[in-house]
């Protein structure tokens, strides 16, 4: 009789397991972050699927999903831990990884740079991280506000407010610190590269000057007037 209770409880243990790997791994499958704005040609490539779809504004945004901007376009997309990311234009960004790791933590995310470029604003993190992702890089960000871009097979990294630790994929131990005001651009390369100073008076996201005091929201204000004129 007891080993028949011990089989039963142990088959249970095993069907739960399975059924919260079948839906995404349980809790975490449940998190998502919004598409919060969306301008021009914006749409989403949903984990799984074969085909890309309009995406509109309050577009719920899963772990594997791909967002991408045509010409003159571009989006915004938030998370549940305040976290928020400008997407300009020509632009394919994959939410790679979205998790909770604990209960008193933010939220861990992974967001992969495919072509184009992305204004980042990242709460301060408690106990999670938060990534960039190019082909060859990888930008560990601490809170912190700034762009990374990856065009051209360079990967561009700038950092406005906080600090940003970028290591290289092929040597993930070298890794340099970039503090306010640091950027740094390099390529496909066997070491990384110094950093240097922003130059604000020629850096640009989105053809708008760089400034320290930008925010998402103002990107949004800012490219709204400049397509109205056009």
């Amino acid at each position: 009789m007891k080993i028949f209770k011990f089989i039963s409880i142990a088959v249970i243990l095993i069907l739960t397991a399975y059924s919260m790997n079948a839906c995404g791994g349980g809790a975490d499958a449940a998190l998502k972050a919004k598409l919060t704005f969306a301008s021009g040609t914006v749409e989403l490539l949903a984990s799984g699927a074969a085909d890309w779809k309009a995406a509109a504004a309050n577009s719920d945004i899963a772990m594997s999903d791909t967002v991408r901007t045509g010409a003159k376009s571009s989006a915004k997309i938030d998370f549940s831990d305040g976290v928020k990311i400008f997407i300009e234009e020509n632009t394919s960004v994959k939410l790679k990884e979205i998790k909770k790791p604990s209960e008193k933590s933010t939220l861990d995310i992974v967001v992969e740079i495919i072509k184009g470029a992305l204004f980042f604003d990242v709460t301060k993190r408690e106990n999670s991280k938060f990534e960039m992702e190019t082909s060859t890089a990888v930008a560990g960000v601490k809170g912190t506000k700034g762009v990374v871009s990856f065009k051209d097979d360079k990967t561009n990294v700038m950092v406005i407010e906080g600090r940003v630790e970028v290591s290289l994929k092929k040597a993930p131990v070298d890794k340099i610190m970039l503090e306010p005001d640091d950027a740094i651009e390099f390529g496909d390369v066997p070491a990384l590269s110094e950093k240097v100073k922003i130059d604000y008076s020629k850096a640009k996201f989105s053809d708008i000057p760089l400034m320290k005091n930008m925010t998402p929201d103002d990107l949004i204000k800012k490219i709204d007037v400049i397509r109205s004129n056009q």
